[in-house]
């Protein structure tokens, strides 16, 4: 035993690639509800849902039992190599909860690979190369996924060229609108004319084979789209026989209000790209469409070995059972209004420049007294609430977003002090500052 072996941060330090991003070295030794508990005996309150996976939080007893009993039976044979139920069953799940026709899925293992299969498969049943993608998006860190990703450039240092014929178009985001101070449809509308002038100037329609979007911005700032907006996609991508496709990765399951983001707008997409909490805690992605796209979609063209594994399966189900019997959707709408409700005493202080909101998504942005990003008070902010036992993140294009992502399940005392502990950390943080 070497001096520092019950040291897991320094032996992580030594080991892990320094390539990996990290918020914090919290040490963790178990997760239990929305509640984190570190090897020293501290507990943290989890703000993050593991960036929106946790969704019925930490080793709900659910899960737990169908993990433990589908790894006694069977813990992995390749779908392509065999059929087993859990598979089958996961999949009639998640037909019966998309919206519209979306009915036939293809297994993988995360959301970046859920975008890649979109990519791949939208090329080859349109026959058409063009993806067009929208400002601030992220979908991820593979090839063809960090090309359609803009919420930040830094995610692209070094790995040119990405993948060709892929453009990218504005995102209504009302605060920083390119049209000047607008209102949310405003916005929405000046957004949808411009991405008909990249058709008419950029790239034909007829080059075109899919629109990416993400209903909300996940790591672009907590920005959801208007409406009207994804309305326009979905009558523009018609007009031009373009497919539209939701990355649904941080929005499903409920944490907007409804189990999908697509039915706030009112609008059924093409295919949805699917992971996070799709898989409950373990490793799972999906694309899912209807049945008629799919089987244009040549068979051997596209595979994964884990993809739909047996665990994961049987963890998403669970999860997706415990949030339909227990109605979290609906609940994540009273979970936002908790938060927005808790977050008054600072909404309209200098350096707040906006808190917005679908269902239990929440982003509240900071900005200098020139109305420009600021990160230094958002990194004041979850630093300050981690020093009272909450764990938070930031998110937007500058990190300049502070996003709430509870479980939908949270205790609502539970849910109060932790919003409270992050208003007091930015008051705190604002007297700091004054002083200075």
């Amino acid at each position: 035993m070497t001096p520092d072996s019950n040291d897991v941060v320094a032996r992580a330090k030594r080991v892990l690639s320094p390539v990996l991003g990290r918020y914090t070295w919290l040490d963790i030794e178990r997760g239990e509800g929305s509640w984190l508990h570190l090897r020293n005996g501290r507990r943290i309150l989890d703000l993050t849902c593991g960036i929106a996976v946790m969704n019925i939080g930490h080793s709900h007893p659910a899960v737990v039992r169908a993990v433990r009993e589908q790894a006694d039976q069977l813990m992995h044979i390749c779908a392509g190599v065999a059929t087993y139920a859990q598979n089958v069953e996961y999949a009639e799940a998640l037909g019966e909860v998309a919206p519209g026709d979306l009915d036939t899925v293809f297994f993988c293992n995360s959301g970046a690979e859920a975008v890649e299969a979109a990519i791949k498969f939208a090329r080859q049943v349109t026959g058409k190369p063009g993806i067009i993608g929208f400002r601030g998006g992220f979908h991820g860190r593979t090839t063809g996924a960090a090309a359609l990703t803009s919420s930040k450039s830094h995610y692209k240092v070094g790995y040119a060229p990405l993948l060709p014929e892929v453009y990218i178009a504005p995102f209504p985001y009302p605060l920083r609108c390119d049209h000047g101070p607008h209102s949310a449809d405003e916005c929405a509308e000046a957004c949808a004319d411009d991405l008909l002038r990249i058709l008419d100037h950029t790239v034909p329609p007829e080059n075109v084979a899919a629109f990416i979007v993400e209903p909300v911005l996940g790591e672009g700032g907590y920005v959801p789209a208007p409406p009207r907006f994804l309305q326009r996609l979905r009558a523009i991508s018609k007009r031009f026989d373009i497919l539209l496709i939701f990355d649904e990765v941080q929005t499903g399951f409920g944490r907007t209000g409804a189990m999908f983001a697509a039915e706030r707008a009112g609008v059924v997409p093409d295919a949805m790209a699917l992971a996070k909490s799709l898989g409950g805690g373990l490793p799972l992605g999906a694309l899912i469409a209807p049945r008629r796209l799919h089987e244009k979609w040549q068979t051997g063209t596209h595979g994964s070995t884990f993809g739909g594994n047996p665990v994961s399966c049987v963890a998403g189900l669970a999860t997706l059972n415990v949030i339909r019997k227990e109605r979290l959707a609906d609940r994540a709408e009273t979970v936002g209004e908790i938060i927005v409700e808790e977050l008054r005493p600072i909404a309209k202080m200098p350096g707040v420049g906006e808190i917005r909101r679908l269902g239990s998504m929440v982003g509240v942005e900071f900005v200098t007294d020139k109305g420009a990003p600021d990160k230094s008070q958002s990194k004041a902010a979850i630093a300050g609430a981690l020093e009272r036992d909450v764990l938070m993140i930031t998110c937007g294009s500058y990190d300049q977003v502070v996003r709430f992502i509870p479980p939908l399940n949270i205790a609502e005392d539970d849910l109060r002090k932790g919003v409270r502990a992050f208003v007091d950390a930015v008051k705190s943080g604002a007297q700091k500052a004054a002083v200075h």
